[in-house]
Parts: structure tokens; C-alpha cells; sequence
């Protein structure tokens, strides 16, 4: 889970253990307490390198339920 806290504000792929993966930028990490999760915002990333969120609003996810966080691949 470093990579999300090193990666504030930047875009990753956060690949769920459930098997979905998406284009996320990161927003928070919280990873204290009994619940530690990362809050982001879910998107498609463009062929021009900018990152368009979905309409709504952000998403919280607990950090046990990711499975693997990778950089974006230009």
C-alpha cells in the first residue's frame, strides 16, 4: 500500500481482490484504525495523458479489499 500513499493525487490502477480493476486518482489514505481505507476518484484516462473522473461523487474503498496497485501505463 505504499504506492497509494506515495501517489497522492496522482492516477493508478487499483486492482480489487475480487478481480475488478479501474483507473483511480487518489485523493486520501487513511491507514489507522480499524476500518483503513483509501478514498479516490474513479475514471478513464485518455490517450492525451489527462484523467477524466466519472459524474458523482468520489469512493471509499477498504484497504484489505484491494488487492494491488499499479502505476498507469502511458
Amino acid at each position: 500500500m505504499h504506492l497509494l500513499k506515495t501517489n497522492v493525487d496522482d492516477v493508478v490502477v487499483l486492482e480489487m481482490k475480487d478481480g475488478e480493476r479501474f483507473a483511480a486518482q487518489i485523493l486520501f489514505v487513511f491507514d489507522e484504525g480499524e476500518t483503513p481505507d483509501v478514498f479516490c476518484l474513479k475514471g478513464e484516462p485518455r490517450a492525451d495523458g489527462t484523467f477524466v473522473p466519472q459524474a458523482g461523487s468520489g469512493h471509499s474503498f477498504l484497504l484489505s479489499d484491494i488487492a494491488g496497485v499499479h502505476r498507469l501505463e502511458a
